[in-house]
């Protein structure tokens, strides 16, 4: 069980750590922290008080939020960052929808719903549920690789208890997404490493100065690929929505959004109403929202994020419908890459899910690291048989589209 210091916590909200010379304080709100936290960002838009400001002002469905600032003998040095997150593995593994056939197939999927649906606690996220990659610490490089996620650990459990006192029990804690240099080196490791769905980063040329440079680049079956789609969707209308038009839209982009997720084999949350348009006010020319009409009914949309050089490919929706008709889905990568190409994007990150259409694109696979662990010490010793039994399972076959 967990041993805390929460006794010894200052009036001034500031906690001393067994990790020597180190202190830590908590926040509920990044509005009580922002300038020193932004001082200790790095430049990543994704730790920066804005884009976590705009997830407060429309948090995913069942998530809080947590920040803490970490000093080594009273300057900062550091900033931690966790999501608080009530998790169904029953609702978020979509057990409800699935119709296994035979008695074997049956018998297994009535023994994981009987897990699953006891599997109902606070999860507590060192990182953000919404992105792929390591959005949950920064440190200076005062502070040693050892020590950074020594400290992570014991501000973890620190956090765990002070939620304790607030009525709110963290059953298991999550650390995500780590590459393979940016994994723990330490021997004696509580937590369990676990690996689900690769990152599908593509990377841009950077002699690519437009989007026919990209398709010059390509095997001749993928330029006639290429032709193709964007044939079939020439009867689309395509433009950038402004955030009246992204407020006014809502419920277009809600429902779009929703076809999208409901297809999803796992499903952590559910993005509310306001979540772009809130993200659209707190970050500006960095996130941009581009729509799909046909005969002015929107039919899809994407987002992006511009972050340190990286285009991020955010949430999307579209009509299965046309869909179908207008290789509307292939047709958002293509212009995904148009776009990274005009921002002069040293990367397009595509994140998880849909591996191989996004592979056919130039996209390859980045394998990312997670680690969890139990609050409860004996339980945290079946942690990776369950992780393992959980995970969802994805076989496909990578492409290279390139000459």
């Amino acid at each position: 069980m967990l041993t805390c210091n929460l006794n010894k916590l200052e009036k001034s909200n500031i906690l001393s750590l067994k990790t020597n010379g180190f202190s830590v304080s908590f926040f509920d709100s990044i509005s009580e922290s922002a300038t020193e936290w932004n001082s200790k960002t790095d430049g990543n838009l994704f730790l920066n008080s804005s884009f976590l400001s705009a997830l407060e002002a429309a948090p995913p469905s069942g998530t809080d939020y947590r920040y803490s600032l970490v000093k080594k003998d009273g300057k900062l040095v550091g900033i931690v960052y966790y999501q608080l997150k009530k998790i169904n593995l029953y609702l978020s593994l979509r057990l409800d929808t699935h119709s296994p056939v035979g008695f074997i197939n049956t018998l297994w999927y009535k023994v994981k719903s009987f897990l699953a649906k006891r599997i109902n606690q606070y999860l507590l996220v060192n990182g953000n549920m919404t992105l792929t990659g390591n959005n949950g610490f920064h440190f200076d490089d005062t502070v040693s690789e050892i020590e950074k996620f020594n400290l992570v650990d014991e501000i973890s459990d620190e956090l765990v208890c002070k939620l304790k006192r607030e009525k709110i029990k963290v059953k298991a804690i999550l650390l995500k997404d780590f590459r393979l240099s940016e994994k723990p080196n330490i021997t004696d490791w509580k937590f369990s490493e676990f690996q689900v769905q690769p990152n599908m980063i593509m990377k841009i040329d950077q002699e690519w100065s437009s989007f026919d440079d990209y398709i010059m680049a390509m095997k001749s079956k993928y330029r006639v690929r290429v032709r193709r789609a964007r044939k079939k969707a020439e009867s689309l209308v395509k433009r950038q929505l402004s955030p009246e038009e992204i407020h006014s839209y809502g419920d277009d982009i809600s429902k779009l959004y929703n076809n999208v997720a409901d297809q999803a084999g796992f499903n952590l949350f559910i993005l509310p109403r306001n979540y772009f348009y809130s993200l659209q006010n707190q970050l500006g020319d960095n996130m941009k929202l581009i729509a799909y009409f046909e005969d002015d009914r929107m039919v899809g949309y994407y987002t992006h994020i511009f972050n340190e050089g990286e285009l991020d490919a955010h949430f999307l929706g579209y009509d299965p419908i046309c869909n179908k008709s207008c290789q509307l889905y292939l047709n958002m990568l293509y212009d995904l890459v148009d776009d990274a190409i005009e921002l002069k994007a040293h990367n397009l990150i595509l994140s998880r899910t849909a591996m191989e259409i996004k592979s056919s694109i130039g996209a390859e696979a980045h394998d990312m690291y997670l680690y969890m662990r139990s609050t409860n010490s004996i339980l945290n010793k079946g942690v990776s048989i369950a992780l393992d039994y959980f995970k969802p399972k994805a076989n496909w076959q990578p492409r290279s589209p390139f000459k």
